[in-house]
């Protein structure tokens, strides 16, 4: 699994992307980190009204361990992201258990559709196109997690989504969600998943396929499911990563998408995007990615940006 790209199983690295966080504490068996980035981004289109659109985000997050005994493991996550001016969004908050049987875990963080979804979503901005019902997305709230990769390569996950609003006159009972994925990673480098969502009339089967050879990383994941009653969806997201030296790599994603409503077809989704990106070191990149709309009446766009983690 260590071979791969997409087989990293610590949450914390997934979700503030940081090349490693800083142990501000270490004793006793308990350790508390701190990580995040800043990332000033540009993004240039004939959509946007005026020169550019500011993407700019800055993230931090704090992760702590506590060891309970030699088979039981305590575990926190909880991650800010802060956008220019004062707007600030709780992107994950989970506590949980470690155990022998796997890791069980309560809060804001990701289903278990995203292991899967991950395989394709490589590229600084311009990727990401399976996440298409909530129950497959990441960063969901009242979410019960667990995770096993206890079997050699195989990692499994499965989640549920408690749904609740405060009652009042008008409120709605909302529909509980769960999920189920499976990732099996070889030691040739080839990568395989499968994962199943679902919440309500909504459901989404994602099948994804990744293979990792030196510098080179391909992988494709192809998503299909109902949003409604009549209303379904097919999507395609192709990844390709290549390394041309230990600073610069290349990303190509292709992006496919399309709706049946009710027996009419309509594309969603048709695009190419080609990102080049340089990383000086552990903390700083920049990166240019530009995308080709093909939708009849879509928009190109250049985006550009520099982030440092920490």
């Amino acid at each position: 699994m260590k071979k791969t790209l997409l087989a990293t199983l610590i949450l914390s690295s997934f979700v503030s992307g940081a090349a490693s966080a800083a142990t501000v504490y270490d004793k006793e068996n308990t350790k508390l980190s701190i990580g995040g980035r800043a990332e000033v981004r540009a993004l240039f289109s004939d959509a946007v009204d005026g020169s550019m659109l500011d993407k700019s985000r800055a993230r931090i997050n704090f992760e702590g361990q506590t060891k309970i005994s030699q088979d039981l493991t305590g575990f926190a996550f909880m991650e800010y992201e802060i956008e220019p001016g004062s707007t600030v969004n709780n992107r994950y908050l989970f506590a949980g258990i470690g155990t022998k049987a796997g890791d069980f875990s309560y809060g804001r963080q990701d289903s278990a559709s995203v292991q899967i979804s991950n395989m394709t979503d490589i590229a600084s901005y311009h990727s990401g196109a399976q996440q298409i019902i909530a129950a497959a997305s990441d960063k969901e709230s009242n979410n019960f997690v667990f995770a096993n990769n206890s079997i050699q390569g195989l990692a499994l996950k499965a989640n549920y989504i408690a749904n609740g609003v405060k009652k009042t006159a008008t409120s709605t009972t909302p529909e509980d969600a769960f999920g189920l994925s499976a990732l099996y990673s070889m030691d040739m480098g080839i990568d395989l998943g499968v994962s199943y969502a679902e919440q309500d009339k909504q459901d989404q089967v994602t099948l994804g396929a990744g293979y990792k050879f030196e510098d080179l990383y391909l992988a494709a994941t192809y998503a299909m499911g109902s949003k409604a009653t009549n209303n379904d969806f097919t999507s395609l997201e192709v990844a390709a990563q290549y390394k041309l030296t230990k600073e610069f790599r290349m990303i190509a994603m292709y992006t496919m998408a399309d709706q049946d409503l009710s027996g009419v077809t309509t594309d969603t989704a048709d695009s190419v995007a080609l990102e080049g990106q340089y990383r000086f070191n552990d903390s700083l990149r920049t990166y240019a990615s530009y995308k080709l709309d093909n939708l009849t009446g879509g928009d190109d766009e250049l985006v550009a940006g520099l982030r440092y983690n920490f």
